[in-house]
């Protein structure tokens, strides 16, 4: 104890000392830097703060609606927005708000679970991939070239149309099973970049195994990029199930989807065009934010940024 008070002492230049008072600079770990590079990046913020306001209005109102969204009635149609109606009916008296918040809930619903998919096989094949190398390796990466060879929309469409259309967990196979090739190639080519370093070696000296070495040691550090991705891939799972169900392949009516809400694309947009603006702007503002999100994580997960004072 006498030892660490006249340490602290030094360190505070304390009255009678020859050393010159030390301002002590904190430690920080990585994820304090990380949270304080996100809170530099404004538009991320916001984009962050949008995402979770969209995601609560998905879970809250359809929560609380129920099926409220499927009812009709012929003697409300075309009304204008309204306090009971804030954004207006459609052609058959269904309420758009209603309905917008349920597409909503469902183009997420899709977006995020074919991410989960596409996370979780890329992730796998390419920490095996990058950590074994050899035969395994030219196995897995070839299988990879003959997904990206293949037209991904087309075989999504083939897909959905052989296994049923409208369900929304068939979408999500679709598209996860067809679109985990970039996170693969992500994965391995950091553990190709990690399987040798010190700590690696020093973990398999002290006895780990593969799996433990995998899951303890590299996956955690190998992550980074495979966030950005995955913030991305939810953005484009949303415009893939937008277009399937646009072209009818996706989700069916009296489900609600942002696709399926512009289908009447051009019958809507002579006539009431109104129709089309929520479900578009929607779209347009979950693009958005999950672009500018991974643009922040992106910047955020790189250690070699710098914290601005």
């Amino acid at each position: 104890m006498e030892r660490i008070d006249k340490q602290a002492g030094i360190a505070r230049g304390a009255p009678g000392d020859a050393v010159d008072e030390v301002d002590l600079i904190p430690v920080r770990t990585y994820w304090q830097l990380v949270r304080q590079r996100f809170a530099q990046h404004r538009l991320a913020v916001i984009a962050l703060v949008l995402m979770i306001g969209l995601v609560a209005l998905a879970v809250i109102v359809p929560t609380l609606s129920g099926e409220a969204y499927t009812k009709t009635s012929l003697t409300q149609t075309m009304l204008p927005p309204s306090l009971a109606h804030p954004l207006g009916t459609n052609q058959i008296g269904q309420d758009m708000f209603l309905r917008l918040m349920k597409a909503l809930q469902t183009s997420l619903f899709i977006g995020f679970m074919a991410v989960l998919i596409i996370a979780t096989v890329g992730v796998t094949l390419g920490a095996v991939a990058g950590f074994y190398g050899g035969w395994v390796d030219n196995v897995i990466m070839r299988l990879v070239d003959v997904v990206l060879a293949l037209p991904i929309f087309f075989l999504i469409v083939m897909i959905v149309a052989f296994f049923g259309k409208g369900d929304a967990w068939v979408v999500i196979f679709a598209i996860g099973l067809t679109g985990w090739t970039l996170a693969c190639r992500l994965i391995r080519a950091e553990f190709l970049k990690l399987r040798e370093s010190d700590f690696v070696q020093a973990a398999r000296a002290l006895g780990a195994g593969d799996r433990r070495i995998i899951a303890r040691h590299i996956l955690p550090a190998a992550l980074a990029p495979v966030v950005v991705a995955a913030t991305l891939g939810i953005a484009d799972s949303v415009v893939t199930e937008a277009a399937l169900s646009f072209l009818g392949f996706g989700i069916s009516p009296p489900q609600a989807s942002l696709g399926n809400m512009l289908k009447n694309f051009e019958e809507d947009l002579s006539v009431r065009a109104h129709l089309l603006l929520f479900p578009s702007v929607t779209i347009v503002l979950i693009v958005l934010a999950a672009s500018f999100l991974g643009d922040g994580l992106r910047d955020a997960l790189d250690p070699r940024q710098r914290i601005e004072s």
